[in-house]
């Protein structure tokens, strides 16, 4: 199958369909919901407020959940030929202003949730499109690579939503300039950054470029070496993807954000399985950059950026079985820990807002 740019089969022999740029619908199948402010909205969804063709509503964070949608099922369609989340035409449901001051945004399996923030800590979370691309991608996860959300396997989760999250909106921002080196050099490489803290400007949820200083007291790491083991958290799920983020942003600006779509895009079809830890990952990354490019500098690209961050990138991954003979696995991101803590997109149990202070 040959797809964008003349690239053959990115995607092509993973648990999910991919097809040429020009194979994929150029109109997505959007319902956006409005919780009311419940926890509990009727039908699990709430009212159906704009679908597919309806004119915006006025409600900001509302329109800003539906647009960004759009924007999300538009980079996976042109950029790499991918038919909407579960890449056969799913339609996107997005359920805006849940709870009250609700500091969280997730993905379940069906459905894009967004809570309004409180103001302090979080603006309503639909506004930021990098949140909206990272969300949407745990369903890209869940229908292809179902990596396990636990340990090194979830902090892979997090992190290819990071990843694509954050090349969502550089993309968005710069369509002419974007998969340069030199646009990858000038992002800013933050998550969340437009509705995280919206009193204090600088700073974002997680940095990808300098894990552990997306504000004051991140404890991210960015290397092996401080990889962090814990109970808590799913094993540090939100945590040591601060890891892969950095070897990401490492290719990137080796390479340019368009080839690092494409390779971790293939790696997550293709190559990466549901317990794969960070030693799998970057073989299947180098796996997948051989294929689509070669044994030339995309290749020696992911080695290097894997070795920046203490991991060997080893040849020899291989692909995974046909979707004909192997269902996707299905994973549910919203899940409880064993302290009962939601570990959705934000890092619970370890940023809220009676900590804001220390940010200021």
């Amino acid at each position: 199958m040959t797809t964008l740019a003349g690239i053959s089969s990115v995607g092509g022999v993973g648990t999910s369909p991919t097809s040429p740029a020009s194979d994929v619908p150029e109109t997505p199948n959007r319902a956006t919901y409005d919780a009311k402010n419940s926890e509990f909205p009727k039908g699990g969804l709430g009212d159906l407020v704009r679908k597919e063709g309806d004119a915006p509503t006025g409600d900001e964070a509302i329109d800003a959940a539906h647009d960004n949608a759009g924007l999300v099922y538009e980079f996976y369609a042109k950029v790499l030929g991918r038919n909407s989340i579960d890449g056969r035409g799913m339609q996107m449901k997005s359920v805006v202003h849940y709870g009250r001051s609700y500091n969280n945004a997730y993905w379940d399996g069906s459905k894009m949730t967004y809570g309004d923030g409180d103001g302090k800590l979080f603006k309503p979370l639909s506004l930021g499109l990098d949140v909206v691309g990272h969300e949407m991608t745990h369903g890209v996860t869940e229908h292809t690579a179902g990596l396990a959300y636990r340990n090194q396997s979830g902090a892979l989760n997090e992190s290819w939503s990071d990843v694509f999250g954050e090349l969502i909106e550089q993309w968005a921002e710069n369509r002419q300039g974007f998969g340069t080196v030199d646009a990858a050099k000038a992002a800013d490489w933050l998550i969340g950054e437009d509705v995280f803290t919206p009193g204090v400007d600088g700073d974002g949820l997680r940095s990808m470029k300098a894990p552990g200083t997306g504000y004051k007291g991140d404890p991210q790491p960015g290397h092996m070496k401080d990889y962090k083991k814990m109970s808590s958290d799913n094993g540090g799920v939100h945590i040591n993807s601060g890891i892969p983020n950095k070897a990401a942003y490492e290719v990137a600006i080796r390479i340019g954000g368009d080839k690092l779509a494409k390779i971790w895009y293939t790696a997550l079809t293709d190559y990466l399985r549901p317990n794969s830890d960070f030693n799998a990952a970057a073989s299947a990354t180098l796996a997948a950059a051989t294929r689509l490019f070669g044994n030339g500098a995309e290749s020696q690209a992911v080695m290097d950026a894997w070795t920046a961050v203490g991991i060997t990138a080893q040849p020899g991954a291989t692909t995974k079985f046909m979707a004909s003979t192997q269902a996707p696995t299905v994973v549910e991101h919203h899940v409880t820990d064993e302290d009962g803590v939601v570990p959705t997109w934000l890092r619970d149990g370890v940023v809220d807002a009676k900590e804001l202070a220390s940010f200021k």
